[in-house]
């Protein structure tokens, strides 16, 4: 190369207007609590405003507490919310409609034979510990779990996966938020080591299935033998599950924490993403073929430099219209890291990012979870940190709202309450067709904002489709770019104020 000065020069000039796209800013949050593994990013004062709850570990020497960061609009302020009675290492946290009330309840999980934790919204964020049947009664070990109607009669039911060989649980909701542990079930004879879970049509039947993330095998002497498999839960028609066991996101042996299911390439079915801790490992993507046939990807997202990654957000941070996708890295033994910022293309091809402050900073992170904190537009992230069990918390306000977005809140009428499930799927005016498929899991831990949000470019909308659980297909016309639309189940389709 006779200049290659010049060519270095050119590729750190494309480097950066691509970094420039999207930049952030950190917001620092009053007692930013430490020692986290989960968020869950919800409006829980029904103020509009999304607010933050955080899952938090505890040890000897601190008692850390689960909290809530109330959103007001321009501050946060936050409180403790736990049982006076348990004080509880948490893990994965879940903000979920469980009674029916049209608003978000509190579910986190535990670890080391406590109960799992469920707490009733006033509908003001007054939040109320309640007995729920078997789902808090159990004493398990549970990592993690992921919230849907799986049998469709309007409420949610949760599945949460257990470490250590201990059976995972299907919880069925049985109405007002009692919960009973379902006796049956191909998940009862496995003995993984969950960590997360998604629930999803994987396999285009217009079936419920269930995929989890499993972490190591250890022998009866609890030492680590090897990496586990992932499990994969076919829904049948007849309302009971069978194991898939053939193909390589079922076969292959990683040492996952996180897993995504998510329409990445915009074709209409879902692939999977898993986060794996070893450095041995690469996480990986999953090609759906649209029958639940998969392929490994070799796009740059997935086989990035080894790093122990476990939380996981996917959105268009930079509102152009294509999924990005943030990495959060981390875990015992391994020095601070950075996380990983992936821009998507045009083409679905990514490309890792470096210069934006999210991907800058060393961290010892878990989960990571996104929402517009302050209703620009842009997708903002969350980062739960615990290098040490002293490291603070992350939350980054995205400073990129320049191009355009619309944001979708779903209520559902015959299906669940948020419309947890759901498809949507827009087009544009130049006829590009963006999708979305509305889960609140995302990676570890971790929860998205329950809302639907795309970026725009610079394009205007043609139409939106929207697919509910129940079946009712609801489309509309004549929508405004930069506005937030409230979509009542097989009724209307109007604008909502958000300033």
């Amino acid at each position: 190369m006779k200049h290659p000065l010049l060519f270095l020069w050119l590729m750190c000039t494309f480097c950066l207007s691509i970094a420039q796209e999207v930049q952030f800013k950190k917001l620092h949050l009053e007692g930013l609590p430490q020692g986290s593994r989960g968020v869950s990013v919800a409006d829980l004062d029904g103020n509009g405003y999304l607010d933050l709850v955080i899952a938090n570990q505890v040890d000897s020497t601190q008692l850390l507490g689960n909290t809530i960061y109330l959103n007001q609009g321009n501050q946060f302020s936050g409180k403790a919310i736990s049982d006076n009675n348990i004080q509880a290492w948490s893990e994965s946290v879940h903000t979920v409609d469980v009674d029916n009330d049209r608003d978000q309840d509190i579910f986190f999980t535990t670890q080391f034979g406590v109960q799992n934790l469920l707490y009733l919204n006033d509908g003001k964020a007054n939040f109320t510990p309640m007995e729920a049947g078997d789902l808090t009664n159990d004493t398990t070990n549970s990592p993690g779990a992921c919230w849907c109607d799986y049998d469709l009669d309007g409420d949610m039911d949760v599945f949460v996966v257990n470490r250590d060989g201990e059976p995972d649980n299907l919880y069925v909701n049985t109405g007002e938020g009692m919960f009973t542990r379902l006796s049956k079930g191909p998940w009862l004879s496995n003995k993984g080591d969950g960590r997360s879970c998604a629930w999803g049509d994987i396999n285009g039947d217009g079936i419920w299935d269930l995929y989890v993330a499993n972490f190591v095998v250890k022998d009866q002497q609890g030492q680590v033998i090897q990496k586990h498999r992932n499990y994969l839960y076919l829904g049948t028609a007849q309302g009971g599950f069978m194991e898939e066991t053939n193909g390589v996101h079922v076969e292959e042996e990683n040492a996952t924490y996180g897993i995504s299911l998510v329409d990445y390439d915009y074709d209409g079915d879902l692939d999977v993403y898993v986060t794996n801790v070893s450095v041995s490992d690469e996480n990986v993507l999953y090609e759906n073929s649209g029958k639940g046939q998969f392929t490994k990807s070799n796009k740059e997202m997935a086989y990035e430099i080894h790093r122990p990654s476990k939380g996981q957000t996917w959105g268009d941070f930079n509102n152009d219209g294509w999924l990005d996708l943030y990495v959060a890295n981390g875990t015992e033994g391994y020095p601070e890291i950075q996380n990983f910022l992936f821009l998507g293309r045009k083409d679905f091809s990514m490309q890792r990012i470096y210069n934006t402050l999210p991907a800058i900073e060393g961290h010892i992170s878990a989960g990571t979870a996104s929402g517009d904190l302050d209703r620009d537009g842009g997708l903002d992230l969350y980062v739960c940190n615990w290098g040490g069990e002293a490291e603070p918390n992350d939350c980054y306000i995205n400073l990129n709202p320049v191009k355009n977005w619309v944001v979708f809140q779903l209520q559902g009428e015959e299906s669940n309450t948020y419309g947890i499930g759901s498809w949507a799927k827009l087009t544009l005016e130049d006829g590009t067709v963006l999708t979305r498929y509305f889960i609140r899991e995302t990676g570890y831990g971790s929860e998205n904002a329950p809302e639907v949000h795309f970026g725009l470019g610079d394009s205007k909308i043609q139409k939106i489709e929207i697919q509910w659980p129940s079946g009712i297909q609801q489309t509309a016309t004549n929508l405004e770019a930069n506005q937030i639309y409230e979509v009542v189940e097989g009724k209307e389709i109007k604008k909502r104020n958000h300033e």
